[in-house]
């Protein structure tokens, strides 16, 4: 998926911290287990990147 200058994917809505496309989200979102290793080392990563939250 296409990140922004934050680093942060297009997808979300900066709002409520939710996927803005999840019906219609692509292949390798939905390969990308949600509360996996992988999902929590990218989270982890978000909140370092995104000051204030």
């Amino acid at each position: 998926m296409l990140r922004l200058e934050d680093g942060l994917c297009s997808a979300l809505d900066r709002d409520t911290w939710l996927c803005s496309i999840y019906e219609n989200r692509p292949w390798v979102c939905r390969e990308f287990e949600m509360g996996s290793y992988e999902c929590e080392v990218e989270r982890a990563e978000s909140l370092t990147v995104s000051p204030g939250r």
